[in-house]
């Protein structure tokens, strides 16, 4: 009864947060939207379009439903969707499309909702807010703007995983209920590494030996695939949906915090981009729209030219500021089974080859920022 009350009020809470009338916790984002796309009833061949720039564990979780992921490019100058490509997309199979706040930069909701409205066939909206949590759309917070929307909590918080679904649909809000709960939480070995995981990626400690642990973390789960069952399903798209109390009781505790801590993140992101402006060799992803207020996840720095990016990497990391790309390469280049070739999302080819992320943490101070600044200055003014 006690574990059943701390899940309880960890959804009445962030429902409350979010401004939804539901919300359910799932033990991974991930896991949170394995959880939507099974209760709105997606099938064999259903067409589920998604951006290309985007995480794995997206299209992932369409292809265990036997679903097929098609991907709409995105825009260079705020990697949202491209409207025009979207439209073309949209056919009888389409069963539902995910957008991606990404970076914590919300997208044009209203303008992809026309362009549902013009097709006659039920086609879902889902919000992926993993990066967005706390974010606002014109006054409204993301996960409150579509037929459903996915958190997850490891992003800002240091948890031991744990995601979240919201929505204000009470016969999806069912259909996800009975879906996780009748599931089970996450192993024990699985808690741990994502627990771990979670501490050092809130914190990122800019040192050598964080990456190294960063590194252990994620080969963890190759080397111990029996341990944590299958790797490529087990780890990927786990069948464990249901949130622990434990996963519940970390998250309620620190969700209140979450508004201070994008304040101090974002707080961070403008003095980097005082600091970047001039620099004629990479560009900056900044909030210019007046009818949203974003949360900074990552700092994003595009590069004019990859070598520049691979040179600047390098040198920083020997002064213990770690930039990465955050995805290698396009999905669309890595695996066989879709449909579609880099040629149809330049766009998203073109910024996954070009765009380095730096982890904003609250942990980090005014001082260790500005230091980051200098090094990342003094690595684009000498690098040719």
């Amino acid at each position: 009864m006690i574990k059943k009350r701390i899940i309880d009020s960890f959804e009445q809470e962030f429902a409350a947060y979010i401004g939804t009338k539901y919300a359910i916790g799932t033990s991974m984002g991930r896991t949170a939207l394995f959880a939507v796309l099974k209760a709105i009833g997606v099938e064999e061949n259903d067409e589920i379009i998604m951006p290309a720039y985007i995480c794995e564990v997206v299209p992932n979780s369409v292809l265990k439903l036997n679903g097929v992921p098609i991907f709409v490019d995105i825009n260079l100058t705020d990697y949202h969707i491209s409207l025009s490509h979207l439209q073309s997309l949209i056919n009888s199979k389409t069963k539902a499309i995910i957008i991606n706040h990404i970076f914590g930069y919300p997208e044009d909701v209203d303008a992809i909702k026309e362009i549902i409205d013009k097709y006659e066939q039920k086609i879902f909206l889902i919000e992926d807010a993993a990066h967005a949590l706390g974010a606002e759309y014109k006054g409204r917070k993301v996960g409150n703007l579509g037929d459903a929307a996915i958190f997850s909590f490891s992003k800002k918080l240091i948890t031991i995983g744990g995601g979240a679904i919201t929505t204000n649909n009470s016969l999806i809000a069912e259909n996800i209920k009975k879906i996780v709960y009748a599931s089970k939480d996450l192993h024990l070995i699985n808690k741990i590494f994502f627990g771990i995981l979670s501490y050092i990626d809130r914190s990122r400690i800019n040192s050598k030996l964080s990456q190294k642990l960063m590194k252990f973390l994620e080969d963890f789960p190759k080397k111990f695939s029996l341990i944590t069952k299958s790797y490529k399903e087990g780890l990927k798209i786990p069948n464990e949906l249901m949130i622990s109390p434990v996963q519940a009781f970390f998250i309620l505790w620190q969700l209140k915090k979450i508004d201070e801590i994008n304040k101090k993140c974002n707080s961070y992101q403008n003095v980097l981009d005082i600091s970047l402006k001039e620099c004629k060799k990479i560009d900056i992803l900044k909030n210019d729209k007046e009818d949203s207020h974003h949360v900074c996840s990552w700092y994003i720095i595009i590069f004019n030219d990859e070598k520049l990016m691979k040179n600047v990497t390098y040198n920083l990391r020997q002064n213990n500021v770690f930039l990465s790309k955050f995805w290698e390469i396009p999905l669309i280049e890595q695996n066989g089974q879709y449909r579609q070739s880099v040629t149809d999302v330049p766009n998203s080819v073109k910024i996954a080859r070009k765009t380095s992320v730096f982890k904003m943490s609250p942990n980090l101070s005014n001082n260790s920022i500005t230091i980051i600044s200098q090094k990342l200055i003094e690595e684009l003014t000498k690098s040719t």
